[in-house]
């Protein structure tokens, strides 16, 4: 594996509630990135989003395509992302859709690691095989 790290901007974050009831709310989200580092590009992603009435507890699923560049080699790939926080603990799982790449990064695999800091600024880490 490979790895590489950096850092991304969200330049777009258009949310909808689609459900409100019973102190459940559904939502969508469009989003669009900008990243710096080992990945150079933008991605466009979709999430769909659930919370309740304790504000530490959510889940989210995602579908998200990068275009750009990794290490400097130029293609695209989408990621399918799956997170659930209880409590202010969470888990996310992020990962590079098999046979998703295309350009030279066709054939890669892997999983993304996204950490969010306390000033708002996200990172990430990649590791990866093409």
């Amino acid at each position: 594996m490979t790895t590489v790290q950096g850092t991304f901007d969200i330049e777009r974050w258009d949310d909808e509630t689609y459900l409100d009831a019973d102190g459940i709310q559904l939502g969508a989200v469009a989003v669009t990135k900008a990243f710096r580092g080992g990945l150079e590009g933008t991605s466009t992603a979709r999430l769909l989003t659930a919370g309740g009435p304790v504000p530490t507890s959510a889940a989210y699923v995602a579908i998200e395509r990068f275009v750009g560049s990794l290490d400097g080699v130029a293609g695209s790939f989408v990621l399918q992302h799956s997170a659930v926080m209880a409590g202010g603990s969470g888990d996310m799982s992020v990962r590079i859709v098999p046979d998703s790449g295309t350009g030279k990064l066709t054939g890669i695999t892997g999983t993304l690691r996204i950490d969010r800091h306390a000033d708002g600024t996200h990172s990430y880490q990649l590791d990866y095989e093409v």
